[in-house]
């Protein structure tokens, strides 16, 4: 049953060319889908056909063990067949635009396809913490997917994965001399950390308010992002060392720059200056459904912790600091 089920979705995924399935390819599918559910290890054997076939029927198998991943499959299985598959189409579509020349029949048909299979690689190295670490730090990788980002959204949806940071996160509120210890997971940049921070705080700090549900399900990809702005609750600092007292956070720097005292990165929080700026949820896309960003609030410093903190950072302990009215 089993290589039934795989012979004759190889044999589909050969004739597909690209667009809508038709019936038959459904069901075809639906038989490998029954059949890798009975018996998983049919997925590594797929896996392993990626590169043999042709670029729209790869993409739409490499696609389908993305669904199967997804719904609790083994990244093990086609995680690195769907990863090498990538990462040898990426430089072949990168060489056609960066020629500046018509692309070639062979360069179109990939770059067709691309989205298809950057949606896998998106499910698979959601997965691959490993990989997208070895990934992010390789320079000429990054460079072509942010040449491509702007003709396919397969180019820029895995140079979000790869951008994308989970980290600890040390917050003291100076005016109220309060502290808090928090997570956030699969954020870039700091426009979307401070508006998953202002949620996971709401009306518990002096100058919080009731989060714009709107914007914060869009910032946590409950929902497809769609035009709307936020604004800060307060002004989001930190120290440096280069730099005397204290720094504002850009927006729009990677969250990985925020300074790291002991290990942790510490953000500072008081009142917003006047004309501060607004941000638009184009800072949180793309967006990445099978790694959701969110902030998480998972503890609370006593005052002894944030006066040692305070000091270390030489913010003075004698300074109340004030806060919005």
């Amino acid at each position: 049953m089993n290589d039934a089920a795989l012979t004759d979705l190889l044999a589909a995924c050969r004739a597909y060319a690209g667009g809508r399935v038709d019936q038959r390819f459904n069901a075809v599918a639906q038989a490998f889908y029954a059949s890798a559910k009975a018996q998983p290890k049919i997925v590594a054997r797929a896996a392993r056909e990626l590169g043999r076939l042709p670029p729209p029927g790869a993409a739409i198998l490499a696609n389908m063990l993305g669904t199967i991943l997804e719904k609790g499959g083994a990244v093990e299985r086609s995680g690195v067949a769907v990863w090498e598959l990538y990462l040898a189409w990426l430089p072949q579509i990168h060489r056609g635009f960066a020629g500046r020349k018509e692309l070639s029949p062979r360069q179109r048909q990939l770059l067709d396809a691309f989205q298809l299979l950057g949606q896998s690689v998106v499910s698979h190295l959601s997965a691959m913490p490993q990989e997208r670490k070895l990934a992010a730090d390789n320079k000429a990788l990054m460079a072509q997917l942010t040449e491509l980002q702007d003709y396919t959204p397969g180019a820029a949806w895995v140079r979000q994965v790869l951008l994308s940071r989970s980290d600890a996160l040390l917050v003291l509120h100076l005016p109220s001399r309060q502290g808090f210890r928090l997570r956030y997971d699969n954020i870039v940049n700091g426009f979307h950390l401070f508006t998953l921070i202002q949620a996971a705080f709401g009306e518990t700090l002096p100058g919080g308010r009731s989060p714009n549900r709107f914007i914060v399900d869009m910032a946590r990809c409950v929902t497809v992002a769609e035009e709307g702005n936020d604004e800060p609750w307060w002004r989001y600092e930190t120290v440096r060392p280069d730099a005397p007292g204290l720094v504002e956070i850009s927006g729009e720097a990677p969250v990985d720059t925020i300074t790291r005292i002991d290990g942790r990165q510490v953000i500072l929080l008081s009142a917003p200056h006047e004309g501060a700026a607004f941000w638009d949820t184009s800072f949180f896309t793309p967006q990445l459904f099978a790694m959701p960003a969110n902030v998480v609030l998972e503890g609370t410093l006593t005052a002894e912790e944030v006066e040692e903190w305070l000091a270390k950072i030489g913010v003075s302990t004698g300074s109340q600091g004030t806060d919005m009215p």
